[in-house]
C-alpha cells in the first residue's frame, strides 16, 4: 500500500483496530525501537529514556510527513522542518486558521502515551504509533476522532509514585534539548544507529560513548558535512523521498550510493557534487 493509500486509511477508518497496520507501517523501525527502549526507559535507565525518546520524536515526524505529503490541505512543513501547520477547513465569511504548535504538542505526549490505553492494548511500539494516530486525528480539521480501542486495557507496569515522576521529568528533560546532530543525520537521512556508525567507520557502541560524551574533535568536520548534506536534502527533497536517494547507485559517485560514498570518506565530494546539482536544476 503507498503512502497517500495508508494515510487516507489512518484518518479515514473509524476503529483502532482498522488503521492499526497502516499506522504500525507508517512509524517503521521507530515501533521496534519503542519496544526496545521503553520498559527499560521506565525502569530509570537515562540512556534508554533518551532511545524512547528519539524514538517517539522520529514516530511523531514520520506520521507528519506522511499526512503533510498526502494531505497538505491539512498540514504544511516548512522548509527546515521545524513549524507543521494545522489548516482550519475554510468556512463561509471565516479565513483559514494556522496553528504551529501541533508538532510540539504531540511529542510533549510522549510523557503520556506509555501510561495509555493503546500501549495497554495493543503493546508499547504499536501502541504508540496508534496512539500518536490518534492524538493527530483529534487535532485536524474536518477529520473524525479515532474511538477508544474494543476490550481495552491499561499498561501493567510495575512503577511507583516516585518512578513515575522520575521518568516523565527525565522525559520532559529529554524533550527540551535540541535535536542532537547525530540523531539530525540519522533522523533525515533514515539510518539505523549501526548505519551512521558505519558512515564514521566506528562499532555502534562507540556511538553510544558520543551520545553521552560528545562526538570526538576528530569527527566534527565530517559531522558537520554531514549534517550539511541533510539540511541541503531536506530544503531540495520531499523528506520521505531522501532515505531512498541516498541509498541509490549513482554515476556521479562512481556507481556507489551516497552513503557508499561517505562511508568511503568523500562526503566532502558528495556535499560538492549535491550543491551543484541542485544549482544547476533551480538554474534549468
Amino acid at each position: 500500500m503507498r503512502t497517500t493509500a495508508l494515510v487516507d486509511h489512518v484518518l479515514s477508518q473509524a476503529t483502532p483496530a482498522k488503521i492499526r497496520g497502516s499506522a504500525v507501517r507508517l512509524a517503521g523501525s521507530s515501533v521496534e525501537e519503542i519496544d526496545i527502549s521503553l520498559p527499560r526507559a521506565l525502569e530509570g535507565e537515562r540512556g534508554q529514556v533518551r532511545a524512547y525518546v528519539k524514538a517517539y520524536r522520529e514516530l511523531t515526524g514520520r506520521v507528519l510527513d506522511a499526512v503533510g505529503a498526502a494531505r497538505p490541505d491539512l498540514i504544511m512543513i516548512d522548509e527546515q522542518h521545524h513549524v507543521v501547520v494545522a489548516v482550519e477547513a475554510k468556512k463561509q465569511g471565516r479565513h483559514p486558521k494556522t496553528v504551529t504548535w501541533v508538532k510540539a504538542a504531540l511529542e510533549q505526549e510522549a510523557m503520556n502515551v506509555p501510561f495509555s490505553d493503546w500501549v495497554g492494548t495493543y503493546g508499547a511500539g504499536k501502541g504508540a504509533a496508534v496512539a500518536v494516530v490518534a492524538l493527530l486525528r483529534s487535532s485536524l480539521p474536518g477529520v473524525e476522532p479515532l474511538v477508544s480501542p474494543s476490550h481495552r486495557c491499561l499498561p501493567n507496569w510495575q512503577l511507583g509514585d516516585q518512578e513515575l515522576v522520575r521518568f516523565s521529568r527525565t522525559v520532559l528533560d529529554e524533550l527540551s534539548r535540541t535535536e542532537a546532530p547525530l540523531d539530525h543525520v540519522a533522523s533525515v537521512l533514515g539510518l539505523t544507529q549501526t548505519e551512521l556508525a558505519k558512515l564514521f567507520g566506528v562499532r555502534r557502541q562507540a556511538l553510544d560513548q558520543w551520545t553521552l560524551r560528545g562526538v570526538p574533535a576528530e569527527r566534527q568536520e565530517k559531522l558537520a558535512t554531514l549534517g550539511a548534506i541533510a539540511d541541503l536534502l531536506v530544503i531540495r527533497l520531499k523528506r520521505e523521498r531522501i532515505p531512498g536517494v541516498v541509498r541509490r547507485p549513482a554515476s556521479t559517485y562512481g556507481d556507489r550510493s551516497i552513503l557508499e560514498a561517505i562511508a568511503d570518506g568523500d562526503e566532502v565530494n558528495v556535499l560538492t557534487e549535491l550543491r551543484d546539482a541542485f544549482d544547476w536544476a533551480a538554474a534549468a
